[in-house]
């Protein structure tokens, strides 16, 4: 073959394998919808989101023991775990995190990822998680999994990292919300309808009643309402008045009408029954980057039906546990 004909021919090549990545480009492949199929292929085992929580706890001690510990499991067998996508980081409250429930288990655990989860992980779709190498952790009562931390005072860390990523989360068929997917919980049930088993899932808090402003309840109390809506600002750390944040927002939350407006950054109070140490107080707790801070919580008195991501948090001694509600949006607050 003489030099000329074998130019042609390598420019052939060339200008064919350019020709398939552009029709490649405009015509690209559909996305691998993950399977447990698909999954198992990759000789890994199922295990329920409820079976791998009790792991942790067979490993670690009863929920009890460790609900004030930072304490990790480290994955070490070739498992893989599932569920439906129930948050959404949208509006900025639930934060590098994906809420994912199984409805055979009827249990749910939050995933710890990156920002933007809305776009890649949208509510109703199924994410598999290859579980080897990946730590579940314990902080403050509440089981997530993640990767290992290199801060001693985190039981694990985010996955972050576009190669553990892929490595890791997987996508699978966007399905639609079922009612079996969101506990119902009523004046008549919250007794006996939601235990800590429950947490993480989305819960329909039906007619509770907003009780915000009608005790002194501050940051050391059984109900912690941060910076934003305390009606006493912790009497117990003088020199309150000078923290900006706080200066700023009790001015804010004066009325002339009321003698008290109320916002969602910070905490706000909802209960069935009694204010006391009963089942039936929560606090809905919203980050000061949420995009509806500024927007009006229902005034006292007031009865809602609310529905959040149900989770608690839990005093270093393992006591004091306050039962928090995170809201995907403030639209999932509606006023009876």
């Amino acid at each position: 073959m003489n030099k000329r004909l074998f130019k042609l021919l390598s420019a052939a090549v060339v200008a064919l394998g350019l020709a398939g990545c552009y029709n490649d480009f405009n015509n690209p492949d559909h996305a691998v919808v993950w399977t447990d199929a698909r999954m198992q292929a990759m000789d890994l085992e199922y295990i329920s989101i409820k079976d791998l929580k009790q792991m942790f706890y067979d490993a670690k001690g009863a929920p009890a023991q460790v609900d004030g510990t930072v304490a990790s499991m480290t994955v070490t067998r070739p498992l893989y775990t599932r569920g439906k996508v129930i948050s959404s980081d949208r509006d900025g409250n639930v934060y590098k995190s994906v809420y994912i429930y199984d409805g055979e288990s009827r249990s749910a655990i939050e995933l710890k990822l990156n920002t933007g989860n809305y776009l890649f992980h949208p509510v109703g779709q199924m994410v598999f998680v290859k579980l080897q190498d990946l730590v579940v952790g314990n902080y403050r009562g509440m089981l997530s999994i993640g990767r290992r931390s290199g801060d001693a005072s985190y039981s694990n860390d985010n996955i972050e990292d576009e190669i553990m990523l892929e490595e890791h989360i997987f996508s699978g068929e966007r399905l639609p919300m079922l009612p079996a997917d969101t506990l119902v919980v009523t004046p008549a049930t919250y007794q006996t309808a939601i235990s800590d088993a429950d947490l993480g899932r989305l819960v329909r808090f039906e007619d509770v009643t907003s009780k915000f402003g009608q005790s002194g309840w501050g940051y050391k109390n059984m109900f912690p309402n941060y910076f934003a809506n305390s009606t006493s600002y912790d009497a117990n750390s003088p020199g309150w008045e000078d923290i900006p944040e706080w200066a700023t927002w009790a001015a804010k939350r004066k009325s002339t009408e009321t003698g008290l407006t109320t916002f969602y950054y910070g905490s706000a109070w909802f209960t069935y029954g009694d204010i006391d140490n009963t089942p039936g107080n929560y606090v809905v707790r919203s980050s000061g980057y949420c995009n509806f801070i500024d927007n009006k919580i229902p005034g006292n008195g007031t009865v809602v039906t609310l529905t959040a991501i149900y989770t608690k948090f839990t005093s270093a001694r393992g006591d004091n546990t306050a039962y928090q509600l995170t809201l995907n949006t403030d639209k999932d607050v509606i006023v009876q």
